[in-house]
C-alpha cells in the first residue's frame, strides 16, 4: 500500500488533480447564498429565466422583449444550469464556477506541454488562486466562458505553431483555434476573433515569420469560423433585421469602443490598477521576490518565443482595451492566463513558498465568501424586498420603482414585473437607436398615467419619496434596508 501511495503522489496527474478539485470547492462554495446582484449579473439572469419560461432558445428577451447586448452562448450555459439545478442562486453561478476548474485544467496541460511538469503547477496554482480569477468563478457573467474559447485559441494556436516549426502534424491544432474563436464570437461578440487574431499576427510580425500565415488554413478556418461563430448572427438578422445589427454591433460594441459609459474611469492608468488588484495576492508577493531575486534572474534569460507570445497576448490585452473609451474591470480578464505563467517562469525555484502562499489565500477566500462576499452582494440586491413581494402582492398589481438605481433583480426574485417610474412619458427615447438608450429596455410607468383600477405598489429607497407623486396618496407598508414599499390608496 505505501508503494501505491508513492506512484500516486508522483504520478503526472497527481497534483494537477488536488489542485482542480480544491479549486473546484472553493469556487462553488457558498455560491446559494450568494445573491444576483445588479446592475449586471441580474440582466444575464433574468434574460435566461424569461428564455427557459418561454421556451425561446435562440433569441436573448428580458422584460417580454428581445435583448442585443450579448450572443447566445453564455444564455444557453444558463438555461442548461436552471435545467439541471433550478433558477436559483447556485444554478445561475454553476458553469462560471465548472469552467473555471476547465480553464485551470487548460492552462495546465498548455504550460505542461511547452515548459514541464512544474512550471505548469505553479502556473495553475497562480492561476486559480488570483483574485481576479476567483472573482469571476463566482460571478453571472460571460468573462469565464469568454476566456476559456480566448485561451483554446490562443494555445491550440501556438501548440501547432511550434509542431510546425519541428516539422511536425500542426493542422488540427489550427482547426481547434478556429473553432475556439468561433465559440468566443457565440459568447461575447466580434471581439472572439479580433482580439486573438490581432495577438496572433503581432506574434508572427515580432518572430519575422508572416509568411506562416499561408499555412493557418485560413480558407477552411473561415469557414469554420463563419459556419459555427456567424450561424447565429445570420439567424437573428433574419429573424430581427436591422433592429439586431443597429443594438449588438452598433451600441453594444462599435458605441462602447468610441464613447465612454462611465467617463470617470476612462483614464491611460485605469488598467494598471486593475491588474494590480487582478493578480492579487501574487502582485505584490511576487513583485518583493523577483526584487529580492533580481541578481540571480539577470543571470538567465527568459527571451524565448514561448515568453516572447506570452508577453505579446498580455500586453495586447492590456493596451487594445486603454484604446476603448468604454472601460471595464473585466476586460482585460485574458491577460491573466499568459501573466500568470509568465510569473510562474520567473519564480519556479520558489514552489514551496508559492504553494504555501496559495493554501494561505485559498483559505482567505473561504473566509472572504462568507464574511464579505454574502453582505456585499446581499446588498446590491433586492432579495428582502423581493421576498416581500412574492409573499404578499397578488400577481395582478401593479408594482413600480422610484429608486434611484432600477434593481432588475426584484423582476428576477419576486417573479412579477417592475416598472420603472418616470415623471412624464418621453417619446424621445428610442431603445432600438443607436445610442445608450438601448440599455433603457425596462418597462416604463408615467405618474400622470397610473392606472385606477389596478392595486399599485411604490418600491423607493429608504427616506425618499418622487418628487412626480402625491405622498398623502400612498401608505407605508413595509421597510427594510433595501427600501421602503407603498400602497396607493383607492
Amino acid at each position: 500500500m505505501p508503494q501505491i501511495c508513492s506512484r500516486w503522489i508522483h504520478a503526472k496527474y497527481f497534483h494537477i488533480t488536488i489542485i482542480l478539485i480544491i479549486s473546484g470547492i472553493l469556487y462553488l462554495l457558498g455560491n446559494a447564498g450568494l445573491a444576483i446582484t445588479d446592475p449586471v449579473e441580474s440582466n444575464y439572469a433574468l434574460t435566461a429565466k424569461e428564455m427557459l419560461l418561454n421556451q425561446n432558445y435562440f433569441s436573448p428577451q428580458i422584460f417580454n422583449h428581445y435583448w442585443y447586448d450579448k450572443p447566445i452562448f453564455y444564455y444557453v450555459e444558463l438555461i442548461i444550469s436552471y435545467k439541471l439545478f433550478g433558477i436559483s442562486n447556485f444554478g445561475a453561478r454553476f458553469f462560471s464556477a465548472l469552467l473555471g476548474v476547465v480553464n485551470i485544467g487548460l492552462l495546465y496541460s498548455f504550460v505542461h506541454q511547452i515548459r514541464g511538469k512544474k512550471t505548469a503547477v505553479i502556473a495553475a496554482i497562480l492561476y486559480a488562486t488570483c483574485a481576479e480569477f476567483w472573482i469571476i468563478s463566482k460571478a453571472v457573467i460571460t468573462d469565464m466562458t469568454l476566456v476559456l474559447f480566448i485561451n483554446i485559441t490562443l494555445m491550440s494556436f501556438y501548440i501547432g505553431y511550434r509542431k510546425h516549426m519541428l516539422h511536425q502534424k500542426y493542422a488540427t491544432y489550427y482547426y481547434i483555434a478556429y473553432i475556439g474563436a468561433a465559440l468566443a464570437v457565440l459568447t461575447k461578440g466580434p471581439i472572439g476573433f479580433l482580439l486573438p487574431g490581432l495577438i496572433i499576427l503581432i506574434y508572427l510580425a515580432v518572430s519575422h515569420n508572416l509568411k506562416e500565415l499561408l499555412y493557418l488554413k485560413i480558407p477552411l478556418g473561415l469557414l469554420l469560423l463563419t459556419f459555427i461563430g456567424g450561424s447565429w448572427y445570420i439567424y437573428m438578422y433574419t429573424m430581427h433585421g436591422s433592429d439586431f445589427i443597429n443594438v449588438f454591433l452598433g451600441v453594444h460594441n462599435w458605441l462602447r469602443a468610441t464613447v465612454s459609459e462611465h467617463p470617470q474611469f476612462n483614464v491611460w492608468y485605469y488598467y494598471i490598477i486593475v491588474t494590480l488588484i487582478a493578480l492579487f495576492p501574487w502582485s505584490f508577493i511576487i513583485s518583493y521576490k523577483l526584487y529580492t531575486q533580481r541578481k540571480r534572474l539577470q543571470k538567465h534569460n527568459y527571451i524565448t518565443p514561448f515568453t516572447i507570445l506570452l508577453g505579446i497576448w498580455a500586453l495586447t490585452v492590456l493596451i487594445f482595451f486603454t484604446c476603448m473609451a468604454t472601460k471595464y474591470t473585466t476586460y482585460t480578464f485574458p491577460a491573466l492566463a499568459p501573466m500568470t505563467i509568465l510569473i510562474a517562469i520567473l519564480c519556479k525555484p520558489h514552489y514551496r513558498f508559492i504553494r504555501k502562499a496559495a493554501i494561505l489565500t485559498v483559505m482567505l477566500y473561504g473566509i472572504l465568501t462568507y464574511t464579505v462576499a454574502m453582505p456585499l452582494m446581499n446588498h446590491a440586491s433586492s432579495v428582502i424586498t423581493s421576498q416581500y413581494i412574492l409573499n404578499t402582492i397578488s400577481d395582478n398589481a401593479m408594482i413600480i420603482s422610484a429608486c434611484h438605481d432600477y434593481r432588475v433583480s426584484t423582476t428576477y426574485y419576486s417573479n412579477h414585473t417592475i416598472y420603472k417610474l418616470e415623471a412624464t412619458r418621453d417619446d424621445s427615447i428610442n431603445p432600438m437607436s443607436l445610442s445608450w438608450d438601448a440599455k433603457k429596455i425596462m418597462p416604463l410607468a408615467y405618474a400622470n398615467e397610473l392606472p385606477s383600477n389596478t392595486a399599485i405598489y411604490l418600491l423607493t429607497d429608504s427616506d425618499q419619496f418622487p418628487n412626480s407623486l402625491d405622498k398623502s396618496e400612498w401608505t407605508c407598508i413595509e421597510s427594510n434596508a433595501e427600501g421602503n414599499i407603498y400602497k396607493h390608496n383607492k
